[in-house]
């Protein structure tokens, strides 16, 4: 049997991978019943996509993960499916999401190896999930913006958001990356967005093409 990853789109070989892993406090006053089960219950479509982009990823999976304070994270890089797995258990869990610092690190050092040609061809996917609304929302959408304004073409850099739980504040601010960033300054729509759910353990590559072209 082929290789899987020999069979995909030709636009998701010869790219780099980046996963940010950013779970919260598993309770929260007002949250919906059965949310502190929320990535249990996604665990499965996590391993899938993660796994998928691990055998893609030219310099292997890399994932950043946030601290128990703001502006804290950690970096992993060259991450297997067992990594992964004991990392998701042992994340730390702030009261509050603050993103903008990881994002812009991992902007930051997209455009330093793509002016250097340290980047594969193809260019990079940044998958994040997340629970909660992030507590940095305006600097997120500029952030994003401002790389936008940087790329060469439409599909070179894609970020895709999964919402875990139920959230509806979070799915809001969600699609709000989605859907009017263009009306924001953005030179391309760079992000795409999608429940946790609605990602197939056993088939991530709908989600994948759909972050670069949706």
């Amino acid at each position: 049997m082929a290789d899987t990853a020999t069979i995909l789109p030709a636009q998701l070989h010869h790219r780099n991978y980046t996963l940010i892993h950013a779970p919260t406090q598993l309770h929260r006053l007002g949250m919906a019943p059965r949310f502190e089960q929320r990535w249990r219950q996604a665990h499965s479509q996590i391993l899938g996509l993660a796994d998928q982009c691990h055998r893609l990823a030219v310099n292997g999976l890399t994932v950043y993960q946030g601290g128990s304070n703001p502006g804290e994270f950690q970096i992993h890089q060259n991450v297997n499916m067992a990594n992964l797995e004991s990392l998701m258990a042992t994340a730390p869990l702030p009261e509050q999401l603050t993103l903008a610092p990881i994002l812009q690190t991992v902007l930051d050092r997209y455009f330093a190896e793509k002016a250097t040609g340290q980047q594969p061809k193809n260019g990079e996917i940044i998958i994040i999930l997340i629970d909660h609304e992030p507590t940095d929302r305006l600097a997120i959408a500029k952030q994003i913006v401002a790389a936008s304004q940087k790329l060469d073409h439409n599909d070179e850099l894609g970020i895709g958001w999964l919402q875990v739980g139920d959230d509806y504040i979070t799915k809001g601010f969600l699609a709000t990356l989605d859907d009017n960033l263009r009306q924001k300054g953005a030179k391309f729509d760079i992000v795409d967005h999608k429940p946790i759910q609605q990602i197939s353990a056993s088939e991530p590559t709908r989600f994948l093409m759909d972050v670069l072209k949706d």
